[in-house]
């Protein structure tokens, strides 16, 4: 193009644009190499006829309609698509890098992208400091590098996973290098390093290290494993020994026994055929000839031979109570421990149970009777257990507290059997004493029959004839006759209420006590009855009904009791307590009804009177229509001709006029706020209280408001805005009520409380509204002033353009013209000017670490206030942190690295703030923190590497010193192979060429030799028991500590070992056999150990405890073997002796044939030739002959109950003992079974029944026994306790049957008799059918032919007839409420009672039900609701009984409690249903009346259409056409009108800091109004909404806001719910504010061709945008302007935006500085040339 002037033109217009969301440039690749091409797309794909793509702030290309310009610089390198935008750029360069940005005009548009143009990644290099290295020793360093690439980032890999730093893991320069300290096996790789960046990435070849390590966990297995409970192997076993380790390289193994190397190499070791000799410590040695390091795992195996046999034996006497007892147990074969258990448990050392030394004998002492059970013992060692036979231990004792069984009391003609018996082994031996004198022997005492001399004391007396022990006990018997007769009579006159009445018991027999029951309960004396003193005669002081009922008494003694038949008891009393049921007020017109009713026996006859006149007899007395005549008091008399009394009941009757008008009035004066005010209600009719209402709730009286003394009155003394409302007045009396229609109350007041809304602040240049609003009825006027002076009326106040001499006080006065108050209101403005300008600069010298370093934030515009940021977070002062007083300045006392960041300071007035650009500071330190990486103890021949870093910036530089001595400069330092020599300081310096600092660290390295031997050795003499002995351990090499243990565990110091101060000797003070063992000594060093081979420690001691294994006991002809033993080492020489000569040398001695000259002591000598000690055991052997032979023969006469037997054992052979038994039980002695002195004799001194059984005796010694077959005993007895069977009632027709049975042997013969008369023989007697004649005592005689004795027993049978019929009657009328109805049972057949009862649950008699005498009537004095049921009556006696059908009672009432269902209160339009219902049987018929007029008949009533004239009271009648009564209620209903539409009105275009008002109109009657925004209710009291009110239909903002946006809807209210408005949507206009001017404030000519300025603001609708230069006015309207880049166009440029709605204007200004050499023409000289050329693009467009 030729002409450049419309370049700028373009521009110009070009940047009058906005920037439009939705549109992106999408690069055809990001990042990019170095030399590529790429293209940019705009995307969704768009044309731009106008607009610049540019890089940073360099332009690149301007396109316009025909044509495009391209930048110089980029001339050959860029191509653009005007269809489609896009921008090609090729040959990318690394300074290519940046923001690119594409801006247009037609279309507006703007969109950005940023490039990262990149160097690839070339040769990718890893190395290793070293690859072959040793657990835990050494140090591997990686390094990665590449021969090209930027932007670059490392990741490090071992294998497949990801290397994180650690404490042995570092990452250093950038994470190109990796260090790993103290390598472990886990380290080995393989190691590679990946370098990546934006464009390409590359990885490294893999390196793996070669860690040598090892052993390690080292283990050992031992096949077979130790059986479960075992501690050792059994003799003979094949054990296998495997070893293993962790090594690399594999480890050679070695192996010892006790200390000694065996001859194997491999890692197993076999032990076949074991012996007790290989016993001992075996230990592993592993060894790894590359790392030098040693492990040792040492285990102990045991061979041991099983125990073969076990027995235990009683030593010495039998067990006997309170003596010694003693058992052995033996035991074949090595032990090494014996337990002794009884019945399973085992038994533990106690104050009465003691053990051997060895365990092997257990003395009981003194033996008790709970040391009784099964014994035995077990042996054990280390591979078996034996268990030997059970040994039963039964103790013998008593007698012991002989008891008596037999009864305390007993009858005459009875025979009675008393039974003795104590607790004694062997059994007891018994006799009878009566009052002195024998009478029996044995445990049994059998009476004759029993006379009155019978009485007395029974002794029995039990003896032991083993222990020669007795005991006695006596027993009382009490003999007494039998009760036989128990009647109720009565004593003088029938029962008279409250009156003396008195009942007595008579009886024959023996009579302990009587007892008194009422109803089968029983009877206890109170304050009304008393018994006599021998309890025969009941007494009531005072009779009361409550007494009635069935009356029996029994007659005791403590064998036999009789209850007398009932007496029944009814009681004659009133009339009391007459009452009257019957309302206590009645309107004229009605009829009431008055019900008396009185308790009494008989019931009771009625009269009524009426002030004094009688005017009825009868209950119940039913009056005429009533008139206020009829009001006064109604008696009624209830009179008793039985008892002559009577009883006097009075109520009164109370007449009203029912209310017929009620209606609100006002007295004087409207209501004016503050002054007093008064309501009054006037009504008709009779009125008892007056209620006030207000919207429906009750009103009461207050300190503000009054009622009068009838309550018709309501004043407001002075009335208040809260007084608003409908007022209602209801009159009442207690049959009627009436309520009037609403008054409305609307108080007039103010002007209250004027309020001003509007800023506070305001900037110059802007206008300020003022709303002034007050609370006002009617509304208020409005006048404004300012400082003094009027300036305008009306309630908004809009000022001028604002300037600093707008400042000062807003004045508003309220006035109302009605009350003729005004009211005032001011407010102050404040007016400012904008913040223009924020800086960060630097005072001073650059950030030195420690040092003191000063930001001072430049700024233009009124400041209220400067706030400081580091890194977009607020900044506060501290320790090291200073602002000046205005915070322009911010000082750091001393710098440090946490105050790098990017920094800011931001300028505040209350109406614009600005934050400056971001100033970068970065702090020099260091160097801080020197460490030295490296182990801190080697072994001699190791080569150690140091790596010393510390922090700094810039990074240190470093040098090594050992000892003082420089040695290498750099970070890190290698030594040659360790000597003692190279002990020393190792010191790393840092030094900062920078700073001029310098930093030291220092680490002592210490150099050891490795151990290379440990062994024990015996110092001074063998080890001998209780001596001193000391074992030394011999070691080379470095030592820094060493251990002793014992079979492979730690080994401490006691009471009896020591070691010394370097723990090299171990001494045993007193030696003992516990000290056996493998001993070790284990030498350490930091990097090495050593432990010894195994020391077999064996002690000599003995002999100690020798013992001999045999027989206590053996019988003749056997051989008997003595076994001796001794612990001992080296083992024991033995010699034997009987009765003190010698018989043999050796351990064991056997005995010839055995003889009774056998019987002796055997004593065994042991002795050891080492020691030159003896001991010596004995052992006494008895001899005895087997038993052959046991026999049970009868002495004297076959056994015959209650007289003395004898059964004898015969025996051949030696016989210990002798136990007798009975059906195979153990039989003892007891008071009536005894044995002879040496137990072959069994004597019953009475035999019984109980003794019948299989006998046997059984003979023993301790070797042999026999048991004797049995002998069967049978005793012969009888008869006794005949018992017959049969029922004590039976029913005439019937046949019975008697059975009598008695305990006989032989079995008895019976005789039967009817009252004396012999019927039948047999113990089976059947009657014939029964008659009442059939009543009387039936006999049983009960004979034995062998005994010779007979017994007598009796019964009574008492015959009745069966009840045949039952049937309840009704007796009078039918059941009407209130009044008396009866009801009767009818019977046939012997009746014994009547029950009634009511839906199948029985009737008792209370204050409304009684019973005649006899239970059959049933009389309801006032029958009630609760009496309807389902009744029936049973008839009953002990054989029969009969219930009757039922009887369906129903109680006819009512009407009662008529109700209404409908609601209270309707709108119009709508139609009504009223639903009556009463309580009434039958059902009642209903009438219904509106305002006094019938309009409908029936229980429903539904209404037309409602209208404000179906306001009124609607009448229910309920009538009931049996009882003749009717029943009335009334329902008030209120109509009033529906709501037809809610709407939402505001009062003008919502502007910010305007007043507004939102008005809800209503069509239809509403109660409340609330408002909601966004579909919640609006909350007026938080901060939110505090510039927010509302008067009653309309919402005020005060002012208006933008935060106050949203839908807002007016919800109307009435009682039958919300209706609400359509959605009416808030949207307040703001603005223009925060305006700002982004572009480059300052350039160099040459550098840029064109400068854009854009101005922008926050506005509501969008701003209009104009622009000035130097204050004038230029060209164009729109948000962007372009200048070319010259001297002559450096100046301010303003930008104005305004709001079209609001009409405010705000502007900015920038300065634009131009620095250079320029030819173009000044701005104001171009202005013509760009309209003129405007001109001709616009024609050529």
């Amino acid at each position: 193009m030729d002409h450049p002037l419309v370049w700028v033109l373009i521009l110009v217009l070009l940047n009058f644009n906005t920037d439009v969301s939705g549109q992106v440039v999408v690069p055809s690749m990001n990042p990019l190499a170095v030399g590529s091409n790429v293209t940019l797309n705009l995307v969704p794909q768009s044309s731009i006829n106008i607009g610049t793509w540019s890089y940073e702030t360099t332009t690149i290309v301007l396109f316009y309609p025909g044509g495009s310009s391209v930048s110089t610089s980029y001339q050959g390198r860029v191509s653009f698509n005007r269809s489609s935008a896009e921008l090609s750029i090729s040959s990318l360069q690394l300074n290519d890098s940046g923001l690119y940005t594409v801006q247009g005009m037609e279309p507006v548009l703007t969109a950005v992208v940023t490039l990262s143009v990149q160097e690839p990644i070339s040769n990718v290099t890893l190395r290793a400091n070293a690859t072959d290295l040793v657990e835990l020793n050494d140090t591997a360093i990686f390094t990665c590098s590449v021969s090209s690439g930027t932007s670059l980032s490392y990741r490090w890999m071992n294998g497949s996973s990801e290397v994180a730093a650690s404490d042995r893991v570092q990452l250093g320069v950038g994470n190109s290098t990796l260090s790993i300290v103290s390598v472990t096996r886990y380290d080995e790789g393989p190691f590679r390093c990946e370098v990546i960046n934006g464009i390409s990435n590359g990885t490294s070849q893999p390196i793996g290290l070669n860690v040598r390590y090892g052993p390690s966990k080292l283990t050992m297995m031992v096949v077979p494993e130790m059986i479960i409970g075992h501690t050792a192997y059994m003799m003979g076993s094949v054990i296998t020994l495997s070893c293993s380790a962790q090594s690399k390289p594999a480890v050679s193994y070695k192996w010892r026994f006790n200390g000694v190397f065996l001859n194997e190499q491999s890692p197993q070791l076999s032990l076949q055929n074991t012996r007790e000799n290989q016993t001992g410590s075996y230990a592993c040695l592993a060894h790894n000839n590359v790392t030098l390091r040693y492990a040792t795992m040492t285990t102990m195996i045991k061979i041991v031979e099983p125990i073969s046999a076990v027995s235990l034996n009683r030593d010495g006497k039998p067990p006997i109570l309170d003596q010694s007892f003693t058992l052995r147990c033996e035991v074949t074969g090595p032990v090494d421990y014996i337990h002794w258990l009884i019945n399973g448990q085992v038994i533990s050392l106690n104050n009465r149970t003691f053990f051997s030394t060895d365990n092997k004998t257990m003395v009981i002492n003194p033996i008790q009777f709970s040391d009784s059970g099964e014994y035995l013992c077990e042996a054990f060692n280390a591979v078996s257990n034996k268990t030997s036979m059970t040994y039963t231990l039964v103790v013998n004792y008593g007698p012991e507290k002989p008891d008596v069984t037999s009864p305390d009391i007993a009858m005459t003609g009875h025979i009675v059997t008393f039974n003795c018996s104590a607790s004694s082994q062997p059994p007891s031996q018994f006799s009878w004493f009566f009052n002195g004198s024998q009478v029996e022997t044995g445990s049994v005492y059998e009476t004759d029959p029993l006379t009155l001399a019978s009485h007395g004391e029974y002794t029995c007396v039990s003896f032991n004839n083993v222990t020669g022990r007795n005991s006695t006990v006596s027993k009382m018997l009490i003999v007494i006759e039998p009760v036989s007769m128990a009647m109720v009579k009565v004593m003088g006159a029938q029962p008279i209420a409250d009156n003396m009445f008195s009942l007595t018991c008579e009886t024959t027999g023996t009579i302990y006590s009587i007892h008194w029951m009422k109803n089968g309960w029983p009877l206890y004396a109170d304050n009304r009855t008393d018994f006599s003193m021998n309890n025969n005669t009941l007494t009531f002081n005072s009779v009361q009904d409550s007494d009635n009922g069935g009356y029996q008494c029994s007659a005791y003694n403590p064998l036999s009791n009789m209850t007398s038949t009932e007496y029944r008891l009814i009681v004659n009393y009133g009339p009391e307590r007459p009452v009257i049921m019957s309302p206590d007020i009645a309107m004229t017109g009605y009829i009431v009804t008055f019900n008396c009713s009185a308790s009494s026996q008989p019931p009771s006859q009625f009269s009524w009177f009426f002030n004094g006149s009688q005017v009825e007899t009868g209950s119940v007395y039913e009056t005429d229509p009533l008139t206020l005549a009829s009001h006064g008091e109604y008696t009624c008399v209830a009179f008793n001709n039985i008892t002559d009394r009577n009883s006097t009941a009075s109520k009164m009757l109370t007449i009203i006029a029912p209310v017929t008008m009620t209606t609100v009035k006002v007295i004087g004066a409207q209501p004016i706020l503050n002054e007093r005010f008064s309501l009054t209600c006037e009504t008709a009719g009779t009125v008892y209280s007056i209620q006030w209402m207000r919207n429906g709730w009750p009103l009461y009286a207050d300190n503000r408001t009054d009622f009068s003394m009838n309550n018709n009155t309501l004043t407001f003394n002075y009335v208040q805005d809260s007084d608003i409302g409908d007022y209602q007045c209801s009159a009442s009396n207690p049959l009627s009520n009436m309520t009037s229609s609403n008054y409305r109350l609307i108080v007039n007041y103010g002007p209250e409380m004027p309020v001003i809304t509007g800023p506070a602040l305001g900037e110059t240049g802007h206008n300020v509204t003022f709303n002034c609003s007050a609370s006002s009825q009617p509304p208020s006027q409005f006048s404004w002033f300012f400082n003094g002076s009027q300036v305008v009326t009306g309630s908004v106040y809009e000022t001028d353009p604002l300037t600093l001499a707008s400042h000062g006080e807003y004045t508003c006065v309220a006035f109302n013209n009605v009350t003729g108050r005004n009211s005032t209101v001011s407010k102050m403005l404040i007016v400012i000017e904008p913040v223009s300008m924020a800086m960060v600069k630097v005072m001073g010298a650059q950030p030195i670490a420690d040092n003191m370093f000063t930001l001072t934030c430049e700024t233009t515009g009124t400041i209220y206030s400067i706030h400081w940021m580091k890194n977009g977070w607020p900044l506060y002062a501290d320790n090291r942190t200073d602002f000046s007083m205005n915070n322009n300045t911010l000082t750091f006392n001393s710098v440090q690295d946490s105050d790098n960041g990017g920094y800011q300071c931001s300028a505040y007035n209350p109406l614009s703030n600005m934050t400056s650009t971001e100033y970068r500071l970065i702090v020099n330190y260091g160097p801080e923190r020197p460490v030295i990486m490296s182990p801190d103890i080697v072994m001699t021949g190791y080569i150690v590497t140091f790596n010393c870093s510390a922090s700094s910036q810039p990074p240190s530089q470093f040098s090594w010193f050992f000892n003082g001595s420089q040695v290498e400069t750099g970070s890190v330092y290698e030594t040659g192979p360790l000597t003692l020599a190279s002990h020393g300081e190792y010191t790393c310096v840092a030094f900062n060429n920078v700073t001029g600092r310098n930093s030291t660290v220092s680490k002592m390295l210490i150099v050891i030799e490795p151990v290379s031997m440990a062994m024990v050795k015996v110092m001074g003499a063998q080890p001998i028991a209780d001596n001193m002995f000391s074992l030394t351990c011999e070691t080379t090499g470095t030592i820094y500590s060493i251990h002793w243990m014992k079979n492979g565990w730690p080994l401490y110091a006691d009471n009896r070992t020591d070691f010394s101060m370097n723990n090299n000797t171990l001494t045993f003070n007193s030696v003992q056999d516990s000290d056996n063992g493998g001993y070790q000594c284990s030498a350490y060093n930091p990097l090495s150990n050593m432990t010894s081979t195994e020391y077999r420690l064996i002690v000599n001691y003995g002999p100690e405890r020798p013992v001999i294994m045999s027989p206590d006991i053996a019988m003749t002809g056997y051989i008997v073997t003595f076994n001796c033993s001794a612990s001992s080492q080296p083992p024991s020489q033995f010699s034997w002796f009987f009765n003190g000569s010698q018989v043999e040398t050796g351990s064991v001695y056997e005995t010839d044939p055995l003889t009774l000259a056998s019987h002796g002591e055997y004593t065994c000598v042991a002795f050891n030739n080492i020691t030159d000690r003896n001991s010596t055991a004995s052992k006494m052997l008895t001899i005895i002959a087997p038993v052959t032979m046991t026999t049970v023969k009868v002495i004297g006469a076959q056994p015959i109950l209650n007289e003395r037997f004898s059964l004898t054992c015969e025996t051949a052979g030696t016989v210990y003992s002798i136990q007798w038994m009975r059906n195979g039980w153990p039989l003892y002695a007891d008071n009536r079974t005894d044995f002879s002195m040496n137990n072959n004799t069994l004597t019953f001194n009475y035999v019984q029944d109980s003794d019948i059984g299989d006998y046997q005796c059984s003979a023993s010694n301790p070797l042999s026994n026999m048991t004797s077959s049995n002998y069967r005993l049978i005793v012969n007895y009888g008869p006794e306790a005949p018992v017959i069977t049969g029922p004590a009632l039976g029913e005439t027709g019937h046949n019975l049957t008697f059975n009598c049975s008695a305990s006989s042997q032989p079995p008895s013969q019976f005789s039967w008799f009817f009252n004396g008369s012999q019927v039948v023989t047999g113990s089976v007697y059947e009657t014939g059918p029964l008659t009442l004649a059939s009543h009387g005592e039936y006999t049983c005689v009960a004979f034995n032919n062998v005994t010779g004795r007979n017994r007598t027993v009796s019964k009574i049978l008492t015959v009745v007839e069966p009840v045949t019929m039952t049937m309840v009657k009704v007796m009078g009328s039918q059941p009407i409420l209130n009044q008396t109805f009866s009801l009767t049972c009818e019977t046939t057949g012997t009746i014994y009672s009547i029950q009634w009862m009511r839906n199948g649950w029985p009737l008792y008699a209370d204050n409304r039900i009684d019973f005649s005498i006899d239970n059959n009537t049933l009389t309801f004095n006032s029958v009630q609701h609760s009496d309807k049921g389902d009744y029936q009556c049973s008839a009953y006696n002990p054989f029969s009984n009969m219930t009757s059908t039922d009887y369906r009672l129903i109680v006819n009432y009512g009407p009662e409690r008529p109700v209404i269902m409908s609601p209270d209160i309707a709108m119009t339009g709508y139609i009504v249903t009223f639903n009556c219902s009463a309580s009434s049987q039958p059902p009642s018929q209903f009438s219904w009346f509106f305002n006094g007029s019938q309009v409908e008949t029936g229980s429903v009533y539904e209404t037309d259409p409602l209208t404000l004239a179906s306001h009124g009271e609607y009448t229910c009648v309920a009538f009931n056409n049996l009882t003749v009564r009717n029943s009335t209620v009334s329902k008030m209903l209120t109509i009033i009108e529906a709501i037809t539409s809610v709407t939402v009105k505001r009062n003008k275009l919502p502007i910010a800091s305007d007043n507004l008002t939102l008005t809800c109109v209503v069509t239809g009657h509403y109660d409340t109004i609330y408002w909601m925004k966004d579909n919640l209710s609006l909350v007026l009291n938080n901060t939110l909404n505090s510039d927010i009110t509302i008067s009653n239909n309309s919402l005020h903002f005060s002012p208006v806001k933008v935060s106050n946006d949203g839908n807002y809807q007016c919800v109307a209210t009435n009682l039958f719910g919300p209706n609400t408005s359509p959605k009416y949507q808030l949207l307040v206009n703001y603005g223009p504010k925060s305006v700002n001017i982004s572009g480059p404030v300052s350039v160099v000519i040459g550098s840029v061709t064109t400068v854009t300025l854009k101005c922008s603001a926050d506005s509501r609708p969008i701003s209009e945008y104009g622009w000035k230069f130097n204050n004038q006015s230029v060209f164009g309207t729109g948000p962007m302007i372009a200048v070319i880049a010259s001297l002559e166009n450096a100046g301010d440029y303003t930008c104005v935006a305004k709001n079209p709605v609001t009409n405010i204007s705000t502007s900015k200004t920038i300065s634009l500085d131009v620095t250079g050499h320029s030819n173009a023409p000044p701005f104001q000289a171009r202005v013509g040339l760009m309209l003129t050329a405007l001109l001709a693009l616009s024609l050529c467009l």
